[in-house]
């Protein structure tokens, strides 16, 4: 059965999610950590990923359309960039980050973007599934050992390619590369 016609589960995801909690997904680049982008849902993520609380966490989502409300002030560029590489491997910062977010993405993977189109709001606050500084999980199984709360979106899934996304800074019309990634920006 497609767990994304599974009303029951779907209902017990967004449950999860409502209550603070964290979900793990395949990518297009790596395996991921997701809550829901509010207050209680990056405490939970910096308290799962034990992470530092100055880095920030990406915002992911399915289309451009769901993103749009965290787009404030986006320069033509940006928005350029958006359009030719996504979805895909680009996550773009924009002006000067929150405390808790920095950038958006929309990445090229069906089952992620199922994901998206069913949970409440569409939009997930993001990271690496891993414990912060540790290398990043590989599979549904070692997410399950390093992390039993999370609920593991699993099935046939295609392989992630391990390669992290690129990240890039646009103020104005320049173009910082943070981190080189899968994407190369021409």
């Amino acid at each position: 059965m497609d767990i994304f016609s599974d009303k029951k589960f779907i209902e017990k995801l967004n449950a999860h999610l409502a209550a603070g909690g964290v979900i793990a997904f395949p990518t297009d680049t790596v395996w991921g950590l997701g809550a829901l982008p509010t207050p209680m849902g990056a405490d939970a993520l910096y308290e799962t990923k034990q992470r530092p609380a100055q880095k920030y966490f990406p915002i992911m989502s399915d289309t451009i359309e769901h993103l749009a409300p965290h787009m404030r002030d986006w320069s033509p560029r940006a928005r350029e960039l958006a359009a030719k590489y996504w979805p895909g491997a680009l996550t773009i910062k924009y002006g000067e980050d929150t405390p808790t977010y920095g950038g958006l993405r929309i990445p090229d993977a069906p089952i992620f973007q199922k994901l998206c189109s069913v949970i409440d709001g569409h939009c997930l606050a993001t990271t690496s599934a891993n414990v912060s500084g540790q290398p990043i999980l590989t599979s549904a199984d070692e997410i399950r050992k390093t992390f039993p709360d999370v609920i593991v979106i699993d099935g046939e899934l295609p392989p992630a390619t391990g390669v992290a996304s690129t990240v890039i800074r646009v103020t104005g019309n320049d173009v910082e590369i943070l981190r080189q990634g899968a994407i190369v920006i021409e």
